[in-house]
């Protein structure tokens, strides 16, 4: 649930006992301490000591508490301990505003990661808030003192209020007093080059922390630890632990401190990739999870067409790992520069120290390819410590492609490898800390944007330039990578938390569910998406060739997939593409006569009625079979090993895009109503349809949830996974596994090529012995073999239970 101005915790305890009824166990909200004002999300925190009083301060989170206990359900929240908001004004965050004034002696300096010796700034923090040079923004008299209501000096510009330190003040003079200063105020570009403090990914009003430090792990944790020991809260989702020095050691002081409460991780692993077993948490938040969902509906016979579609339309030629590696070298050209620039200054430290003849430049241009061929977002290296065979397989990896790309840099390559893997403690730890913001900002936030073949693939964690590769019966299929997973995860991480949706997905499950529908259907798709860029050739600038054609796909698959879409979502999701993807226009340079003619090019489109009615019949044959999947991957994520994660407003039919567009309100009242129409859970009482109003997706969720609140000892931690298989001429669309011998779940895949191969016909499945009912149905069912058709004859999924 996410929590802002608009929806406080008063607010959220309304809504609890609508979540008690569907069978809810803990409410899982976004961050609750203090952040800054107007914040819309929580991650900006300002102040670890105080609850936000924007969201109704210590009371209204106790009224949320007893909300919860009454109607018995946990609590769950996030917490953000890679970093704090240092946003104007300034003086919110206590911490930061003591550093300006004090610089490195002052009592808070050791909680922001700082380089207090730089050779550009030595002795200063860069403060790059500034629209222009300082100059110019002198000259304007943009810049003033003044002294605030406690009568201290201050500057002030905007928005923005800076300390003055003891003794520096010349009322007269303004230049002369900042150069007195711990701080140099500068243009806000200088960030791209000077910047001399640890952030967030790019963002410089999110200073990094330095966890490591037991001191300020303590002051950082001391509030919310209280809580879980009061009983408030009972567990906790942490915020990008790969930003932090020592994730395993953070997550091991952590569970002390906490007697080993229920922790999850925002720990995005890649294809193949392993949560570290050391690590004492209970697992993910569940993106490994949604990106094998996700691939058991998209059809890979379709891999070699959607291809060569993607190449004639959208005149593609690249593939995702060559636009992926151009993307990270990108954001290490321009946005992370500074954090390339402080690795590069260690690196050649040491190479000095050796004797070795290398250059800044060669080191420079070394660690950008190494860092551009990083296939993981970090790899767990700690100083002093021998690395593991998997870390080592990463940096040797990534090494041994950057020599490949860059072989006249060698040499340079050969020393990065080695510092990496057990050089000086702050280079290990600051390669680490840079590899992350690499692949979130050049995959995540542009390579995700400039390559759309088929974009349900495009989620964090995904793989996009992959499509499942063999039919459901090789062993290598995406049915078998889901149950192996299925196992692993009951086995390893039992009680790591599964999700399809979150405030950081780039598309809602039901968008993705749709759109994976495409893929069985690429001549069909392939005729329509032609027909739509042809349409709207005519509203492109015609000067400029704008949109661009990679562009006006991305607008074309994103209007099949969430299609009714209002034009002012429509402008807002494709304004934040583009921007992402850096192509033509970004944040940070952004060119109005590209963004204008988007923007002129969305509105004609969908005021164009010969598009409207290629989209719109186009999408009539798809919003069933979407939805088909969707209750499948919601019913299999609900079921499955894990504790899942049901984002607000998800229990409903819901084409939410990227943040902020799945951040809207949710019309609860709509949902408990809707709820209530159900009825009770015995009986045979008829599955409502699959239409508009979402009670089927209802349905699935209220069922399942309530069956784990009432079972859950058939889900937890001793519980047992065994897959099923079905046998017959359409085996390969069913996916079903039982969880304790008591509970079996049967859903179908590739919905569409079920259909045109004819059904079910005489496709079967072994359920265990025993008697069992379907509790969307309520029909009942022997155990032994079971046709497949008798079992979905109802409703698109089945849910059994045993009762003898």
């Amino acid at each position: 649930m996410q929590l802002s101005m608009e929806f406080s915790f008063t607010d959220a305890a309304v809504v609890v006992p609508y979540l008690a009824t569907l069978g809810v166990t803990h409410l899982y909200c976004s961050p609750v301490l203090e952040a800054v004002d107007g914040s819309t999300h929580g991650y900006d925190v300002v102040d670890h000591g105080q609850i936000s009083p924007e969201l109704g301060g210590q009371a209204g989170f106790r009224r949320l508490v007893t909300a919860c206990r009454k109607a018995g359900l946990g609590l769950v929240v996030d917490l953000v301990p890679n970093h704090m908001a240092v946003a104007a004004p300034e003086s919110a965050n206590t911490a930061w505003w003591s550093v300006l004034r004090e610089g490195a002696e002052s009592p808070y300096a050791s909680w922001f990661d700082i380089d207090w010796n730089s050779p550009e700034n030595p002795g200063k923090i860069v403060i790059p808030v500034l629209g222009d040079a300082l100059g110019t923004c002198l000259a304007r008299g943009e810049i003033r003192l003044a002294t605030d209501e406690d009568g201290a000096w201050v500057v002030v510009y905007h928005d923005h209020v800076l300390p003055v330190a003891d003794g520096t003040v010349d009322p007269d003079d303004v230049t002369a007093t900042l150069e007195r200063q711990h701080y140099r105020l500068c243009f806000w570009r200088v960030a791209g080059t000077e910047l001399n403090y640890r952030r967030f990914f790019d963002i410089t009003t999110l200073a990094g922390l330095r966890q490591e430090d037991p001191d300020v792990f303590a002051a950082t944790h001391r509030l919310i630890l209280d809580q879980i020991r009061a009983g408030a809260i009972d567990g906790l989702r942490i915020d990008h632990p790969d930003g932090l020095a020592d994730p395993e050691e953070y997550l091991r002081r952590l569970s002390e401190a906490t007697g080993g409460a229920w922790t999850v991780v925002e720990k995005i692993l890649e294809p193949g990739e392993a949560l570290p077993d050391t690590w004492a948490c209970a697992g993910t938040t569940g993106y490994d999870a949604l990106n094998r969902l996700t691939r058991l509906f998209i059809d890979p016979a379709s891999a070699r067409a959607f291809s060569t579609l993607y190449t004639e339309v959208a005149d593609v030629r690249s593939d995702f790992a060559t636009i992926s590696r151009q993307a990270k070298i990108d954001v290490l050209a321009g946005a992370l520069r500074p954090e390339l620039d402080r690795l590069t200054a260690l690196a050649l430290t040491e190479a000095r120290r050796r004797r070795a003849d290398l250059t800044r430049v060669g080191l420079h241009e070394a660690l950008a390819e190494v860092l551009a061929a990083f296939p993981v977002y970090r790899a767990y290296v700690r100083p002093g410590a021998a690395a593991t065979l998997e870390a080592r397989g990463h940096i040797v990896r990534a090494c041994t492609q950057a020599r490949e790309s860059l072989p006249l840099r060698a040499d340079e390559i050969d020393l990065v490898e080695e510092l990496a893997l057990a050089g000086p403690p702050e280079f290990v730890v600051r390669f680490q800390q840079t590899a992350g913001p690499v692949m979130a900002k050049g995959v995540e936030d542009t390579a995700f944007y400039r390559y759309g073949r088929m974009i349900a693939l495009n989620e964090v964690g995904g793989s996009p330039g992959d499509f499942p590769g063999f039919p459901a019966g090789h062993p290598h299929s995406a049915v078998h990578e889901f149950h192996e997973a299925n196992t692993t995860t009951q086995r390893a991480w039992p009680l790591t938390m599964t999700t399809l949706s979150t405030h950081d997905t780039k598309r809602s499950e039901d968008v993705r569910a749709r759109l994976a529908v495409l893929t069985e259907d690429p001549d069909g798709w392939g005729e329509v998406v032609r027909r739509l860029l042809t349409l709207g050739e005519r509203h492109t600038d015609i000067e400029h060739g704008w949109p661009d054609r990679p562009t006006s796909y991305l607008l074309a698959q994103t209007l099949v997939g969430a299609w009714p879409l209002p034009a002012d979502r429509v402008r807002q999701y494709m304004f934040k593409a583009v921007r992402e993807a850096k192509t033509h226009t970004s944040w940070t340079d952004p060119n109005p006569g590209y963004e204008s003619a988007l923007t002129n090019y969305v509105d004609a489109v969908l005021d164009d009625r010969d598009y409207l009615a290629t989209l719109e019949t186009y999408v009539a044959s798809l919003v069933e079979l979407g939805r088909q999947n969707s209750l499948t991957q919601k019913l299999l994520q609900l079921v499955s090993p894990g504790v899942p994660d049901v984002y607000q407003g998800q229990e409903l039919w819901d084409a939410s895009l990227v943040d902020p567009d799945n951040r809207r309100p949710v019309a609860f009242g709509e949902r408990a109503k809707l709820l209530t129409e159900l009825g009770p859970e015995s009986g045979s009482r008829k599955p409502p349809p699959l239409d508009d109003t979402g009670a089927a997706k209802l349905l699935v969720v209220a069922r399942a949830l309530r069956l784990r609140r009432e079972h859950p000892e058939w889900f937890g931690a001793q519980a047992t996974y065994r897959p099923l298989w079905a046998s017959g001429s359409a085996a390969d669309h069913v996916v079903a596994f039982s969880r304790s011998g008591s509970v079996v779940a049967v859903a179908p895949r590739l919905v569409l090529g079920l259909r045109r191969g004819g059904g079910w016909r005489d496709t079967t499945l072994p359920l265990p012995e025993g008697r069992w009912t379907d509790l969307f149905t309520g029909r009942r069912h022997d155990g032994g073999v079971a046709y497949v058709l008798r079992l979905l004859r109802d409703f698109p999924v089945s849910l059994l239970v045993r009762t003898q």
